[in-house]
């Protein structure tokens, strides 16, 4: 039987269940679901390797800020598959003015400094800048970085040379 007089899509229905016919109109609700649910899962395990010389980067990533901050954190694994140590010079980028290699100082106000000496990956070791580590600071962001969106930033190695690093924004 149908009510309302209509015989549109999603207002048929038969009693008072829906008719096959009237699910026409929500079949996209499932993919839709499961597509939203693979992007916040996905986080920085989805973030672009890039090799460069004897480095391979992996899971980078930079901390979301809110629309009121102007500063943010990057995050990136560096392994050094070279037979000699690396070291990271500096970083910049476009979308901040200032790119900071800092690691974690208690006796520091604030909790962290800046290295300017850079940081060294030893030859065949891992170094990871990661939350309550080692990290970047991207001070005087020119927009702020929503969940995710993408600022690059240029690492620049002593043997390595510049390399380009997409830092995809997440909450973490």
């Amino acid at each position: 039987m149908l009510r309302g007089g209509s015989l549109g899509g999603a207002e048929q229905r038969q009693g008072d269940r829906m008719t096959p016919g009237s699910m026409t109109g929500r079949r996209w609700l499932m993919p839709a679901v499961l597509l939203a649910w693979r992007l916040i899962l996905s986080g920085p395990a989805a973030a672009q390797d890039v090799q460069a010389g004897g480095l391979l980067l992996t899971g980078a990533w930079a901390k979301a800020a809110d629309n009121d901050q102007r500063l943010s954190f990057g995050f990136v694994t560096i392994r050094n598959r070279g037979g000699e140590a690396e070291r990271l010079l500096s970083a910049t980028s476009s979308g901040a003015a200032v790119v900071e290699l800092r690691e974690l100082d208690p006796s520091v106000p604030g909790g962290a400094r800046t290295i300017t000496e850079g940081f060294v990956i030893p030859a065949g070791d891992v170094v990871a800048l990661e939350p309550g580590g080692r990290h970047l600071l991207l001070r005087d962001l020119q927009v702020p970085l929503a969940l995710g969106d993408e600022i690059r930033v240029t690492l620049r190695f002593e043997r390595a040379g510049a390399v380009v690093l997409p830092l995809r924004a997440h909450w973490h």
